[in-house]
């Protein structure tokens, strides 16, 4: 890879080979699979439409014979001589020969009475008797008005046997049977003409003994393949290169077994990977011939612009790039350009600039006021009000000195009980200025006084209650309280006009626009997020019966963080 990584002209080269490849092997794979399940799916539907028509046929034979041994049963000629045993043959012919006009054709109709045939559609020789405790006979007797299908023994062979329709229509000492045989030979003709000539197809009963097999299933073996995979307890068609489709006659335990070869021999299918493989020896050679032009078109100006680029970091600052080009590399040198020039312009300004600035440090150095004069300052004037009973310029030079103390101290963060004191001083002050229209209270667990806050973070709040929630009222009052639940809480109450839903969805919101006027709030709340995070900050709500309480949301601890000295 590192090899590649080396050279602009290899990885373009990798790049379009990569992607040639990938189009030509995935597509060509995926095409080839796609033709072949797109082939197989016509031919398994075209397989099924076969099936459905051979067993249609059958279904057809078998339900116009058990339709006739309805009609059968329905003779009174036909029942009395099976019951009574005497043999009324015109009437019982002219009957069975009516009744089975649509069967004969391909069946022969026989009337039994116990074990022996007493009447037959079958001309010339005979029918062979079934005796009564033949399987199907003694079946019938069992379930009495049920037709029962079964192979007869005596017309058996490899390829097939007779299909027996049987069913008992006199329950006596002697029963009456209708036996309709349907012979193999009749089975293949009704059939044959729905069968293609690279088809097989097998009829067999529900223990697999076939009635008859035809096409290339004449040879017995897929029967047996299909038989020793069920004996076996695996799937029907396990192992079988052919497609085998198998259903139940309806109302019967016949089943009829379909068989195609398969859609695409294996040669076919190895050809179409084949053909994959030429186009991707080819897509390589073409890659070769492609990315090795476009390469070089593309790498000349890299390369020019690196060489420029280099020239400029050894402070040449006149370097330019001259592209003919018109496209993003003829941008790009342009943009060189522009900023080789626009940095040379830069730096020139920049000498000037700090000239400028270190002449204005001077300058502002030598006008700088030592703030020990403001405090002396303030001091002075204090022991003046008192000297001069004049206790309230006393009281706010004494607050406003501390309030100053506090602001320009280079600390980010101090104990709690130093925000109190600045909230006090704060307030005193006010009071003044307001004449006496609030007051305030302040109650704070003993041992949190040592906690370690922000700086500056309540008296905006404090200020926000006076000027905001109290304007114009005579008797206000604010409470501020702190506890601890798990962090350290800090609530200041007002009983005055109460924020509105505007500005709590706005502090929730980081609306600063809409906190026009109470930009002290959001301040607080953003320097709070910035220092611990979005799961602290201040929840703002308006009291049920009057006024305003706003919740600081603080990590409890005692000690300064690290980051938070300068």
């Amino acid at each position: 890879m590192g090899f590649i990584r080396q050279s602009f002209k290899r990885q373009i080269f990798a790049v379009f080979l990569s992607v040639s490849l990938f189009l030509v092997i995935i597509g060509g794979m995926v095409t080839v699979q796609t033709f072949q399940a797109r082939v197989v799916l016509d031919y398994e539907n075209r397989d099924l439409e076969q099936q459905k028509y051979v067993t249609g046929r059958i279904s057809d034979m078998i339900g116009l014979a058990d339709a006739a041994i309805d009609e059968i049963q329905k003779s009174d000629a036909i029942i009395e001589a099976l019951t009574t045993g005497r043999r009324n043959s015109f009437n019982v012919y002219a009957d069975l020969y009516e009744i089975t006009n649509d069967i004969r054709n391909f069946s022969v109709i026989e009337l039994y009475r116990g074990g022996n045939c007493r009447y037959s559609t079958k001309s010339g020789n005979s029918s062979d008797s079934l005796p009564d405790y033949y399987s199907a006979l003694s079946e019938a007797s069992r379930r009495a008005g049920t037709t029962i299908y079964s192979l007869n023994p005596g017309h058996a062979s490899i390829s097939g046997s007779e299909l027996l329709m049987v069913r008992e229509i006199v329950s006596a000492s002697e029963p009456g049977f209708v036996v309709v045989r349907i012979g193999q030979t009749e089975i293949e003709n009704q059939i044959k003409d729905g069968i293609n000539a690279r088809d097989g197809f097998i009829l067999v009963n529900r223990y697999l003994r076939p009635f008859c097999l035809l096409g290339t299933a004449v040879d017995g073996k897929v029967l047996s393949s299909i038989r020793e995979n069920l004996l076996t307890a695996k799937n029907y068609n396990h192992d079988l290169k052919d497609n085998i489709y198998m259903s139940e006659l309806p109302g019967t335990d016949i089943l009829s077994i379909y068989i195609t070869p398969p859609v695409l021999e294996q040669s076919a299918i190895n050809a179409g990977y084949r053909v994959i493989m030429l186009l991707a020896v080819l897509s390589v050679l073409v890659c070769l011939l492609v990315a090795s032009r476009f390469s070089i078109a593309f790498s000349k100006p890299i390369s020019e612009l690196y060489q420029a680029m280099k020239r400029f970091r050894k402070g040449d600052f006149d370097t330019k790039i001259e592209l003919n080009r018109e496209d993003e590399f003829e941008q790009l040198a342009v943009g060189f350009n522009k900023m080789t020039s626009q940095l040379k312009q830069t730096m020139e300004d920049q000498v000037k600039s700090e000239r400028k600035v270190n002449e204005t440090r001077i300058a502002m150095m030598q006008a700088q006021l030592n703030p020990h004069f403001l405090y002396n300052t303030l001091d002075t004037i204090k022991w003046v009000g008192k000297a001069n009973q004049v206790p309230e310029i006393a009281t706010l030079s004494a607050s406003l000195a501390g309030i100053l103390r506090s602001s320009i101290s280079e600390k980010q963060f101090c104990k709690l009980s130093q925000e109190i004191q600045m909230i006090r001083n704060y307030c005193d002050i006010q009071r003044i200025r307001f004449d006496d229209c609030f007051d305030i209270e302040i109650k704070v667990e003993e041992k949190l006084l040592d906690a370690i806050v922000p700086k500056l973070i309540l008296q905006p709040l404090i200020e926000n209650s006076i000027i905001h929630g109290l304007d114009g009222q005579k008797n206000g009052h604010i409470d501020v309280r702190a506890y601890e639940q798990g962090d350290l809480y800090i609530e200041i109450r007002d009983n005055g006009k109460g924020i509105t839903d505007e500005y709590i969805r706005a502090l929730e919101n980081d609306d600063v626009e809409t906190l026009k006027g109470h930009l002290g709030m959001n301040n607080v709340n953003t320097i709070i997020r910035m220092y611990y995070g979005k799961d602290y900050g201040i929840h703002a709500s308006r009291l049920t019966e009057r006024g305003t309480l706003i919740t600081v949301k603080l990590p409890l601890s005692f000690e300064e963080p690290k980051s938070g000295t300068q």
